[in-house]
């Protein structure tokens, strides 16, 4: 069964949130991988500055999944089908799936 989000829409816009600042915050983690990942040895500076962005990133992270285990439970809803909803919802475009 596919969940319509709009059924849900006032309890879920702060999941849809969260799921945006996730995702933000992933980037930034995403970013400076890349391109430290050009350097042979890291500096001081730019450990703090990865370590400063994961945990900005964790800290949006696991609300998130607290909060969809949380709606799911109280909705009757599968997590799974609501985690994909809410992606979605903030602009995930699906992955492909190799078959």
């Amino acid at each position: 069964m596919e969940i319509e989000l709009t059924d849900y829409m006032d309890e879920l816009v702060e999941l849809v949130e969260l799921q945006e600042a996730n995702d933000a915050a992933h980037a930034v983690v995403k970013h400076l991988q890349e391109e430290l990942g050009k350097v042979q040895k890291w500096t001081d500076e730019q450990h703090v500055a990865w370590r400063d962005a994961w945990e900005d990133w964790r800290e949006v992270w696991e609300p998130l999944e607290d909060a969809l285990t949380h709606f799911a439970e109280e909705l009757g809803l599968d997590r799974g089908e609501l985690e994909a909803a809410v992606q979605e919802a903030a602009g995930h475009v699906p992955l492909a799936v190799d078959g």
